[in-house]
Order: structure tokens, then sequence, then C-alpha cells
């Protein structure tokens, strides 16, 4: 019988933009070095704490690292202010915690001020209707090229399609 999990990825790296909808993001290697993957989307509206525990759990691969945006709180009362994006980032690090999977956390700022929409529009990953999504892979892009893969062929790659 094949091993259909050898054809699979082998390493993936989960961005997540937590909150009312969470939008995620995902670059995944496989064996074959040609081959790489990006996709993303988004999850919910309504509350999806098991939905979204359970979409980390099928994305898990021999190697997985996950990049979540931080939650800041401004002490700044508004119409409409939901608080729910701490409770899926607590959600989150506790699926990282118990799997021994590496998680770095990006401010909104941190990314939003390296990876614009031409960057991600250049690269020929955008979606106008993703808005969550896209912020997601604002996160994954930056992780890529500005964090611990910073000095990898794939984050030179990127760097040399978008942003030069």
């Amino acid at each position: 019988m094949a091993n259909y999990r050898s054809i699979g990825p082998v390493f993936r790296i989960i961005a997540l933009d937590p909150g009312g909808t969470t939008g995620w993001a995902t670059y995944s290697a496989f064996r074959d070095p040609r081959l790489r993957k990006f996709d993303y989307g988004q999850i919910g509206p309504e509350e999806h704490h098991l939905e979204l525990f359970n979409f980390l759990g099928l994305q898990q691969v021999e190697d997985t690292q996950v990049v979540c945006e931080s939650f800041e709180y401004r002490n700044t009362s508004r119409a409409g202010l939901v608080l729910v994006s701490k409770e899926y980032i607590g959600i989150t690090k506790l699926f990282c915690l118990e799997r021994d999977i590496r998680y770095t956390e990006q401010t909104a700022s941190m990314a939003k001020a390296f990876v614009k929409d031409s960057h991600i529009k250049k690269l020929g990953l955008w979606s106008s209707k993703d808005n969550h999504a896209m912020d997601a892979m604002r996160h994954l892009l930056r992780y890529i090229t500005c964090g611990p893969m910073k000095d990898t062929s794939l984050a030179r790659q990127l760097l040399n399609a978008a942003w030069r």
C-alpha cells in the first residue's frame, strides 16, 4: 500500500489574523523542492473556536510553524468593539503548546507597514473579497521575509518578485 503522507507537504507555516472573522494564510513546502503552495481563506464570522482548533489540526504537517497577529488593547471603548480575538489567540497558543509547534506573534502594524496590497498583488495572491485573509497573508509574507526564514531562497525569491 502506498504511503500517501509522503507525497503531502512536509513543512507548513500557518498565519492567522484572529477576530470575529479569522483570516488565515498558509505556505506549504513538499519533499520535491520545486513544489510549494500558498493558500488562504477565512473562518467565521460566527463563533468559531472549535472550527479554528480543528483547522489547525488539519493543517499540521511534519514541521509546522504558526505566526499570529497579536492582541493590542488600546484602552478605548467604541461601538461594536469585540474582544473575541484574544480567545482565538488562546486557542492557537494552546494548540501549539500541546504539539510543540513554534508560535510567533506579530503586531498588525509590523505586517501592514512592510507588506502592502501591491506586494500581494505582484505575487498573484490577492483577493479583494477576503480582507481578513489578506491580513493573514501580510503576516505570512512578513514572517517569511523578515523572520526566521529571512535568509532562505524563498525569502529572496519573494523579495525579488514583489519588493524590487
